[in-house]
């Protein structure tokens, strides 16, 4: 009985207790800054849990279920300084608690990530801009760079075409070679990564999901870039992840949206009744191959296109630590039938502090699985009759689809959609791990940081051509499977020695002293098939190929590095920033195999100066900065300065007599490269010359540039004498290149209120390159390049030294009165006889125009009223040209003629509308009517979004709609002005418009 007393009096003990720990009440509230403003958005966090809520447009504030008792309340808000006060809560009450948030100094001391560290903004000297996700670009983003377009001056991101997740060219203030790559350095999370194009995939970089990127820092000038030396040439742009805060509550944050994609314009080539009516003009004889159909290709090809993209992220952190964990997928039609992208992803960060902060262990993995149907392009829908049928149900033999069933004659685009398989996949998995121990105890301001890391690839592409689209009527080309397979590796250790010490209250030193060893792996097994005896499809394909050709390409090479730094700060008025590095790299011999790459930069903070009183009423910021620098390029590929054998394929074996049977047999040989054993580094220094400015109490500032950099030892592969190398082409260092620019950068805070803000940011840039110098191989006339469509081995531009890089070489047309070119049915001579001889021969070809653009813009504007915004980019080209090869190669009377397939009957192609202007008969691929000025401006994007009023439970609710590729102003007659760095227009993939529908959700 005793026993059972004590268990009673146990219970009620413990329900009280219970009862007084569920005793809660409510805390309400306003946060404002300190002009009595209301901070919206702000978090309110109870202190020792993970309960929080954030304030409404009003700053007001509600956190019910506190409990009873005793509470410290903390309040935070970017740019201000947290604030924690004590409160005392009862049961069933509702008390009231305001805060007044000041700014933060040290917070509004903006820091910008440079290469194995950061600094503050105002201790820059190098050209560096940093672009946050407040400021990215909207819409349907596959791949990284496309949040960046237009929003950095002297930075073109050019896509190469429309298809779904397709890659971009980056140069960043114009390219700085010609063979070697011209692409930038990518660092994430302190990772350099291999960007290369690879066989499983559209773009190297689209494993990484937009939705993670926290912001990009674009480091242009040799001072900034100088720290990565062999890989700083082209610039360096490092992206930086979101990561989890520690001491803030669980956050679980959804982003989805809906995108419909749709081509904007139609091709230019003649619908069924006018190329009738062509045929009936210029060649009647061929009326009886016409068929009786009337049908647009590119309808058949093109389609409305839809996606889906959804991201999932929680995050969060406690007292000494921070974690982030989200999930995506997407999914992404293209607009030409047979075409798609598709991307799962996941990463986690975390990061943990120990030892009073002595010890600090950043953790990032991310990995994604990214799927690629390619499409089987769209030139053959440029060219096929528009009077022939997209089905034949009697041909059995290819797959009931109309078809010459001749191999020289264009296969039906529409069975190529349907009947070709082309798939590729790649698993991608990038991590680090960065630790960092403070050595104060030793030595005050020491530490020692190292990151290791991985970037593992792999994946395959898979093609498959049944009989049934393959049959050409011709042996040994019916059927094929191709199987590439490929694994490449990245291995990453970095060491590194950080000093930061003030000396006394006007010196200022931070020195890095570093290590680092990067190996790079890559393996490319090949299998490939041909007359395959059925129509499966899969791994053991080439098993059931008459003839089946395996290879394997293995390429490894290794960079190792020294590297040190020096930012000295006097008086915070004067900044001075040394910078040296030592590469080594394996893909240059060992004569040539080491590079040293050194930078010096000073700044110069003008309103710090004790005279600058009266400047202080003008400017809120003046700096001056002058760098100068070298730095290099290794992307040139692998064993160009060894001598190697290659493999032929299929279609270069030898034969060496016949089987039992007869048949003959065949086997594949071993064929020498070219190789340069004194192969060397491109070199580029760099001038630097920039002002930072800012006016309006900060409110509006920006920045002017001015800038020359000279390529030295330019990589390219030229033609040799016979006899003097193992092939006639060979690789080597040739000239000089220079690019010279200005650019000039405007951020603008217009308008803010507490219920309205209008945020406005330009950037224009001018660029012009020259080619300053070629070796003796290129001789004084030149190096021809951009080849085309039409003809074999036709250029139509060229290298010579005093001209543009890829300027355009071509002849002159006479024009007519009413502005149409001369055309060659009117027996007179077309082009202008440049030398006076009397004929028109390749002497007579002139250097017009070329296509990297003179002038780059871009203009966001981003407006907010109460719960509305409105986003816009526009950006722009001017000066740029390009060759419409699709005009050029299509555009004259003769292509429908057509070929002769047997049975007195021809396949005919159709006729580019130009042809109705010019009246070309026969082709003219060098006249400089075909070179046309491609200026542009484009609306962007545009988005409109309302963010609800923050509820119970939910911290943030958007909803939101965006228009990509709505507008393009442009001369140019093609389908889209951009068309690429290389400035020739052949059949793209058209770039569609789109609109996205999406919602956004915060808890």
């Amino acid at each position: 009985m005793k026993n059972i007393l004590r268990l009673v009096v146990a219970f009620a003990a413990a329900l009280l207790l219970v009862q007084q720990g569920y005793a809660q009440g409510t805390v309400q509230g306003q946060a404002i800054d300190e002009n009595g403003e209301a901070l919206i958005g702000a978090t309110i966090l109870l202190v020792g849990s993970s309960r929080g809520t954030a304030t409404d447009f009003d700053g007001n504030y509600v956190l019910e279920n506190v409990p009873a008792g005793e509470q410290q309340l903390r309040a935070s808000y970017t740019g201000y300084g947290d604030l924690t006060k004590t409160i005392t809560v009862r049961d069933g009450e509702t008390v009231t608690l305001d805060f007044q948030l000041g700014e933060d100094a040290e917070v509004l001391e903006e820091v910008v990530v440079i290469g194995y560290g950061s600094v503050r903004k105002e201790d820059a000297t190098g050209v560096v801009a940093k672009i946050d996700d407040k400021n990215f670009n909207r819409g349907a983003i596959v791949s990284p760079e496309q949040l960046l377009t237009g929003k950095v001056a002297g930075v073109q991101i050019a896509p190469g075409d429309g298809s779904p997740g397709g890659g971009s060219a980056i140069r960043i203030r114009g390219g700085t070679s010609i063979n070697a790559s011209n692409e930038p350095l990518f660092v994430i999370d302190g990772m350099p990564i291999d960007n290369e194009g690879f066989a499983g995939g559209r773009n190297p970089l689209n494993f990484l999901n937009p939705s993670d990127i926290e912001s990009f820092t674009v480091l242009k000038d040799a001072s900034a870039t100088a720290i990565y030396g062999s890989r700083g040439a082209n610039g360096v742009i490092i992206i930086t992840t979101k990561k989890g805060q520690s001491g803030s509550r669980p956050r679980v944050n959804y982003d989805g949206y809906y995108t419909v994609n749709e081509i904007r314009g139609e091709p230019a080539m003649l619908d069924a009744d006018n190329f009738r009516d062509v045929v009936t003009f210029f060649a009647p004889s061929r009326l009886n191959s016409l068929g009786g159909n009337n049908t647009n290709w590119f309808d058949e090809m093109l389609r409305q296109a839809q996606g889906q993209n959804h991201s999932l992220s929680v995050s969060g952190g406690g007292q000494d630590f921070g974690y982030r964990i989200s999930a995506g997928y997407q999914q992404l039609e293209g607009i030409i039938r047979g075409s798609e992208t598709e991307r799962a992803s996941f990463s986690l960060n975390y990061n943990h502090r120990f030892f009073d902060d002595k010890l600090k262990i950043n953790t990032n993995l991310r990995g994604a699985r990214t799927r690629d149907v390619f499409d089987p392009g769209i030139g053959a829908a440029w060219d096929f009759d528009p009077t022939q049928p997209v089905l034949d149900p009697d041909n059995e033999a290819f797959g009931g689809f109309f078809s010459y069933g001749n191999s020289l004659a264009p296969r039906n685009p529409v069975s190529a959609a349907e009947q070709r398989i082309d798939e590729g996949q790649s698993f991608r998995t990038i991590g680090n791990m960065e630790i960092e121990y403070s050595l104060g105890d030793l030595i005050d301001g020491l530490s020692v940081k190292t990151n290791l890391g991985f970037d593992v690839n792999q994946g395959d592409r898979n093609t498959f051509e049944p009989t049934t689209y393959t049959n050409t009527q011709v042996a040994n080309f019916n059927g094929l499977v191709k199987i590439e397979n490929y694994t490449r590796t990245n291995y990453l250790f970095d060491a590194y020695l950080n000093y930061d010490k003030s000396l006394n209250d006007r010196n200022n030193l931070k020195l890095t002293l570093g290590y680092s060893y990067q190996d790079f792996y890559e393996q490319y097994p090949l299998f490939e098939g041909q007359n395959l005896s059925t129509d499966q499809f899969g791994i053991n394909g080439p098993a059931q190929a008459e003839d089946v050709f395996p290879a394997n390409s293995v390429f490894e090479n290794r960079l190792i590095s020294f590297w040190g730094r020096a930012i000295y700060n006097f008086d915070e008025r004067y900044v001075l920033t040394a910078t040296l590095r030592r590469d080594g790299s394996t893909r240059f011999g060992p004569e040539s195999r080491w590079g040293l790459f050194p930078s010096a930069a000073v700044a110069w903070r003008v309103l710090q100066e004790d005279w600058a009183g009266s400047l202080n009423n003008i400017f809120s910021d003046l700096k001056l900065r002058v760098s100068y620098g070298i730095t290099g390029n290794q992307e040139i590929g692998d064993y160009r300065y060894l001598p190697q054998y290659a493999f032929s394929d299929q279609r270069a074996r030898y034969q060496i007599g016949t089987d039992a049977d007869g048949n003959p047999i065949f086997i594949n040989t071993a064929r020498p490269n070219a190789y340069d054993p004194g192969l060397q580094w491109e070199e580029t220094a760099s001038l630097n010359v920039g002002l930072e400015f800012g006016f309006a109490n900060g409110r509006i500032n920006g920045a002017l540039e001015y800038y020359t950099q000279n390529t030295n030892q330019l990589l390219f592969e030229v033609n040799v004498p016979a006899g003097t190398n193992l092939s006639d082409r060979v690789l080597t260092n040739i000239g000089e290149l220079q690019n010279q620019g200005v650019e000039l950068t405007l951020n603008a805070n217009l308008l803010k209120t507490s219920d309205m803000s209008w945020d406005l940011t330009g950037n224009i840039a001018y660029n012009r390159n020259e080619v300053l110098g070629l070796s003796n191989i290129a001789g004084d006339a030149g190096i021809l390049r951009g080849g085309i469509a039409g003809g074999v081995g036709n250029n139509v531009q060229i290298l010579r030294v005093g001209h543009a890089v890829d300027a355009f070489y071509v002849y002159e047309h006479i024009l007519n009165d009413d502005g149409t070119p001369v055309s060659d049915e009117d027996d007179l001579m077309m082009y202008v006889d440049q030398n006076g001889d009397g004929q028109i021969n390749e002497l007579d070809r002139r250097i017009f125009q070329n296509p990297a653009p003179d002038i780059l813009y871009g203009l966001t504007s981003n407006f907010q009223f109460k719960g509305f915004d409105l986003a816009m980019t526009i950006r722009g080209a001017v000066g740029n040209y390009v060759y419409n090869n699709n005009a050029s190669n299509r555009g004259y009377y003769q292509r429908v003629q057509g070929v002769n397939i047997g049975n007195d009957q021809f396949f005919l192609n159709n006729v580019h509308e130009s042809v109705l202007e010019t009246q070309f008969v026969a082709p003219q691929y060098f006249s400089d009517y075909y070179v046309e000025d491609a200026s542009f401006m484009r609306l962007d994007n545009v988005t409109l979004g309302y963010t609800l009023l923050p509820k119970r439970g939910i911290s943030s609710l958007r909803f939101y709609v965006t228009g990509q590729n709505l507008l393009v102003f442009t001369k140019y007659s093609g389908l889209d002005p951009e068309v690429g760095v290389g400035g020739i227009d052949n059949a793209p993939f058209p770039r569609p418009m789109g609109f996205i529908f999406g919602a956004s959700l915060g808890l």
